[in-house]
């Protein structure tokens, strides 16, 4: 790779990273491109030969975001290749590692922001898709029995969206006691539900 390469890239992870960090301090609308190119340390017109406009960046941002989180994921999912899986276990660290803190404040402007602006949502579809697709073969590798997999689909992914939704919900409302009671119920839930199938 030559020198301008590595310089080029570099610049690219500051402005993504400046981007995340005030995502998360400011939030989409607060998030300027003036403040994250004084966070990264970029100025417009270096910023420019990098990205057409501050949309294309966010959906960059959205990408690391999002690798990190398979990363993640995959030791996550070894857990799920266990002779008896400790669900409670389970939910926990995926609580903790996706659904609180800057994880979860930076994703719920992502999609805060899709709700008005329809280019960003174009932009953030297919990363997003392609998000859920390695996450999906994440756990079909994982379960590589068909039928287990077909079984632990539904689950893990309505788990997914409970937790989702409730992270949204801890932002107005802390109670983290109750959230683990519901997140402990769910679990029991599963395990009966999985013994309930043949």
């Amino acid at each position: 790779m030559s020198t301008q390469q590595e310089r080029s890239l570099r610049t690219r992870k500051k402005l993504v990273d400046a981007t995340l960090s005030c995502l998360q301090d400011y939030g989409y609308a607060g998030a300027s491109l003036s403040r994250i190119l004084d966070r990264a340390g970029v100025s417009r017109g270096a910023w420019s030969h990098h990205y057409e406009t501050k949309r294309a960046m966010v959906a960059d941002s959205a990408k690391a975001l999002l690798a990190i989180a398979l990363e993640e994921a995959r030791e996550v999912g070894s857990h799920l290749a266990s002779e008896a899986p400790d669900l409670e276990t389970i939910l926990e660290e995926v609580w903790n590692r996706f659904y609180q803190g800057p994880y979860r404040d930076v994703w719920v402007e992502f999609n805060v922001a899709c709700r008005t602006d329809a280019d960003l949502r174009i932009r953030l579809t297919p990363v997003i898709e392609g998000f859920f697709d390695e996450l999906d073969a994440i756990w079909r590798s994982r379960l590589p029995d068909a039928a287990t997999y077909a079984m632990a689909k539904d689950l893990l992914d309505l788990s997914l969206y409970l937790l989702r939704g409730m992270a949204i919900q801890s932002l107005s409302l802390d109670r983290p006691d109750h959230y683990r009671h519901l997140r402990q119920a769910w679990a029991s839930i599963i395990r009966h539900t999985a013994a309930s199938i043949p």
